[in-house]
């Protein structure tokens, strides 16, 4: 599907939907982007936690931003973002698989976080709540793979701005980023990103091949301009069709989208891996995990909690040497 100078293309063909990243390349000088529109996953991962607004707030931005990011890149495992915080919200994660499985939390101190939108509301600024800290973005492919991560300064207003400095400084990537979350009408939370990046030719600088370096910054410029025109309500409209948001932006110069890729809240937690861990504690250390009779363990990202009574427990001793690796019996979730 292409649009292109002043065309529609078959923008009047598609149709509003969720949960997805969708490439696109800003004509004539083949500036790359991408836009990511949450729904149903952001209200998923959200849904399973108290959060208080401005932190789910922030980890909307986050669920949107971190497939914005991994779209980017050629990578078999997952894509990590996180933010380490010195203040009322200490930690923010948002991962994605390559295969677009998402997930996320958040861990806070709530008296503090209140304090906080005592003074600020639900619109609590980014750096009132974390007090400075870092973002950390994190490719791991598997053991078998070089894990690569890169750090940078959260000294921004927004993560948005923060993820500029990181390309601007570390990846020497031109890049332009908008980022929103908010509620839907029906109370249901939304949240969508729109990038933009400018390639490097000619060895790694200068312009596309034919195309003098003026023309290529004032292109990549006027990209900027017109993405940083896009609305917060524009990004969150759940009735508008991505296509014709990104027409909106780009039909002056033209744009072409790309086959999207799909989004979903799914957790990787299981019964394996948390007996695993289980199994590998002494008796010491579950004794201090027991409370009422019982050791329940609960993954932060979807809150599933998997309960173990005395008899599963010692269940999971007796099956440590099994090959067939049996879960515990009397576990409960």
């Amino acid at each position: 599907m292409s649009q292109n100078g002043g065309g529609v293309g078959y923008v009047d063909q598609a149709q509003a939907r969720d949960d997805i990243v969708l490439p696109f390349q800003v004509e004539p000088y083949a500036l790359r982007g991408r836009m990511v529109r949450l729904g149903p996953a952001a209200e998923t991962i959200l849904a399973a936690h108290d959060y208080p607004e401005p932190v789910s707030r922030l980890l909307a931005e986050m669920l949107a931003l971190a497939p914005c990011l991994a779209a980017a890149l050629k990578y078999e495992g997952v894509f990590t973002l996180q933010v380490k915080g010195n203040g009322a919200v200490q930690t923010l994660m948002a991962d994605i698989t390559s295969e677009g499985a998402m997930r996320g939390y958040a861990s806070f101190d709530r008296d503090a976080v209140n304090k906080v939108m005592e003074e600020h509301g639900a619109d609590a600024p980014l750096q009132r709540l974390t007090e400075g800290g870092y973002i950390a973005f994190t490719v791991d492919q598997g053991k078998h793979a070089e894990r690569y991560q890169g750090i940078v300064e959260l000294s921004g207003a927004t993560l948005a701005e923060c993820t500029h400095a990181y390309f601007r400084n570390s990846e020497q990537l031109e890049t332009g980023i908008k980022v929103a979350a908010g509620r839907s009408t029906t109370g249901t939370w939304r949240a969508g990103a729109v990038m933009v990046q400018r390639l490097a030719y000619a060895g790694g600088t200068g312009a596309p091949k034919g195309v003098s370096e003026d023309e290529y910054d004032e292109g990549w410029r006027s990209a900027v301009i017109l993405m940083s025109s896009c609305t917060a309500d524009e990004m969150l409209n759940e009735a508008l069709v991505p296509e014709a948001l990104l027409y909106r932006l780009f039909h002056e110069t033209g744009v072409r989208v790309y086959p999207e890729e799909t989004l979903v809240a799914k957790c990787r937690c299981s019964t394996e891996k948390v007996e695993r861990v289980l199994k590998s504690l002494t008796d010491e250390e579950l004794r201090d995990m027991t409370v009422n009779d019982a050791v329940t363990v609960t993954c932060e990202f979807c809150k599933n909690e998997t309960r173990y009574d005395d008899a599963a427990l010692a269940a999971l001793r007796r099956s440590s040497d099994n090959v067939d690796g049996s879960p515990a019996s009397g576990r409960t979730e």
